[in-house]
């Protein structure tokens, strides 16, 4: 099994972000470290999905990180109608987390600059080209 997970200044202020990591066993680290939390996570899950045939568990520190001051929201990468497309949870409705589990349970996590909601195409855009 991998593990996805950040490397950052835990309690920091600022948070002092490094690097996601991916572990693929006690020996070998597949590291993602431009300086660019939303292009480093972008290329991790590329990596990952284009390239290791493991199941991907979460570290702590993804949840660390958003609830230590990561000024980041989350898209959720969906197939529809054999497209890729982002899904937003609206977290502005009363019962969101159990009527929109389909969206964080059925998509693949990215992480986005705080306050946009980009397609996925404009996403590729941004993390591709830097």
């Amino acid at each position: 099994m991998a593990t996805i997970g950040i490397k950052y200044n835990e309690g920091g202020n600022p948070l002092g972000y490094e690097s996601v990591y991916i572990y693929l066993d006690d020996k070998t680290e597949l590291l993602f470290d431009t300086g660019d939390f939303v292009k480093d996570w972008y290329d991790a899950i590329k990596k990952f999905i284009t390239g290791i045939p493991e199941s991907l568990s979460h570290s702590s520190t993804c949840n660390h990180f958003q609830g230590d001051g990561g000024k980041f929201d989350s898209g959720y990468l969906h197939m529809v109608d054999d497209k890729p497309i982002l899904k937003y949870l609206d977290t502005s409705e009363e019962n969101w987390l159990y009527t929109q589990k389909d969206i964080y349970e059925g998509g693949i996590e990215f992480f986005i600059p705080e306050g946009t909601q980009p397609t996925w195409e404009e996403l590729k855009e941004m993390c591709e080209t830097k």
